[in-house]
């Protein structure tokens, strides 16, 4: 997502809560060991390498160039192969466009379009794609869920259809378009909340005020999706679930899941080692779900800061130890990579537990091209977090902008990048290559 909080997005008692549930899982199952997280265990062969690099397409028409570690320019994901790269995840917004100015909100301004010529490009290279349906025409994440506009006065059973409509219509243009689509996000950190639905907007977080409703429907249109094309076995679509808080409200939203009956195959989240904890603590997590509720499990987002400097005139998310719950890795190039590393290890030692190998799936760093921007170009390209019209689209659920902007924005997650200020690759870039030497003969 866009400018990342610390998730402060639900009151103090009821994250307390999940978090008792949550303890009293991992209590029960603590027979599960989490050594695995330091051990160069459990990558499989097809382990996902990935990345999210939404926002390329802005960048390389804004005149960005990116370049090997050498110095050697290059095609961003000629680089990424190069690294060890095997996986592309790509977010998709219904219509990231002002309706009055018709300019885009940014972030990439990344509709079903830019999806399908990224998506291309990564086939090019072998890769496949994770496609990440937000349902909503900008950033959503835990502290904003808002339904597209198309949909702001939909009944809660038109936004399960919507969800339906438009995961099958957007696949349907992929798949027609050449490209290798190996898995679907049903909603991205969704949280209780999707598509304006569910907690943040009627106190109900546990999926069954429609949320739980329209992630089933989202689910069946993959599964039509996958019969129309007969793709089955290693070669169908997987359906994924994305939360975030691995360690704490995580395996509760497993149970919700459950309880609904919602037909997915991913337990997906978003792990932050500077927010969300140890990846001691993470394995335990993804192997308490993945033996628990018999589903694979991924790391959808992950990242570390490389530096506290600022790259251009937007303020960093993360910028100084103050801005870090946890601070197990030293904030370098160095440090970066070995977060990292720790963060995909986690995933793998889920492969180590009796009954659940094959089960961790790999992981995702988001958006390591996300380099400094300059804000005179952000507007008319997208490259920055939001662009001066994306607060429109806010206006149309409150009387104030706050998650959005009035103002051309840059980045605000260069300093977790991969690449530097002026697009050379990072030594941390090469976590992949070193990952994928690990994979079992």
């Amino acid at each position: 997502m866009g400018k990342k909080r610390k998730w402060k997005w639900v009151a103090t008692s009821m994250t307390l809560a999940f978090s008792m549930i949550a303890g009293a899982v991992i209590f029960l199952q603590a027979g599960c060991d989490v050594k695995g997280a330091k051990k160069n265990e459990g990558i499989t062969k097809s382990f996902i390498r990935g990345v999210d690099i939404s926002s390329i397409i802005a960048f390389e028409e804004a005149g960005q160039k990116f370049y090997y570690a050498n110095g050697t320019q290059g095609d961003m994901f000629d680089i990424l192969k190069d690294a060890g790269v095997n996986y592309i995840r790509v977010r998709v917004w219904n219509n990231p466009y002002d309706t009055q100015s018709k300019l885009g909100y940014g972030g990439g301004n990344n509709d079903i379009a830019k999806a399908i010529t990224i998506g291309q490009r990564a086939k090019a290279r072998g890769m496949k794609l994770l496609v990440d349906f937000h349902y909503s025409d900008f950033w959503a994440d835990p502290a904003k869920q808002y339904a597209p506009k198309a949909w702001k006065d939909y009944t809660l059973e038109q936004k399960a259809d919507a969800v339906y409509d438009f995961t099958y219509d957007s696949l349907s243009k992929l798949l027609l378009a050449g490209v290798d689509v190996g898995m679907v996000q049903i909603g991205n950190e969704t949280m209780g909340t999707m598509a304006g639905m569910g907690g943040l907007y009627d106190g109900i977080w546990n999926l069954t005020s429609g949320v739980g409703a329209a992630m089933q429907k989202g689910c069946e249109a993959v599964n039509t999706i996958n019969n129309e094309y007969g793709l089955s076995g290693e070669k169908a679509i997987l359906k994924a679930l994305h939360f975030t808080d691995p360690n704490t409200t995580a395996t509760w939203y497993a149970e919700q899941a459950a309880l609904q009956g919602i037909d997915y195959d991913v337990f997906a989240v978003s792990a932050y080692p500077f927010w969300h904890g140890s990846v001691d603590e993470l394995a335990t997590s993804l192997k308490n779900v993945a033996k628990t509720y018999n589903k694979k499990v991924m790391v959808a987002e992950t990242s570390y800061p490389y530096t506290f400097a600022n790259a251009d005139s937007t303020g960093n998310n993360v910028s100084s130890l103050s801005d870090m719950a946890y601070s197990d890795y030293e904030v370098s190039v160095a440090g970066q990579k070995e977060a990292i590393e720790a963060v995909f290890m986690a995933v793998a030692s889920v492969n180590t537990q009796s009954g659940t190998n094959g089960y961790g799936l790999g992981g995702f760093y988001w958006e390591p091209a996300w380099i400094g921007v300059d804000t005179a170009k952000s507007g008319r390209y997208g490259t920055g977090f939001a662009s001066k019209v994306s607060g429109n689209y806010e206006l149309l659920f409150h009387d104030k902008v706050i998650e959005y902007a009035t103002e051309d924005k840059g980045s605000s997650w260069d300093n977790m990048a991969m690449f530097n200020s002026t697009g050379k690759a990072l030594d941390s870039l090469q976590v992949f290559r070193k990952i994928k030497d690990k994979a079992a003969n």
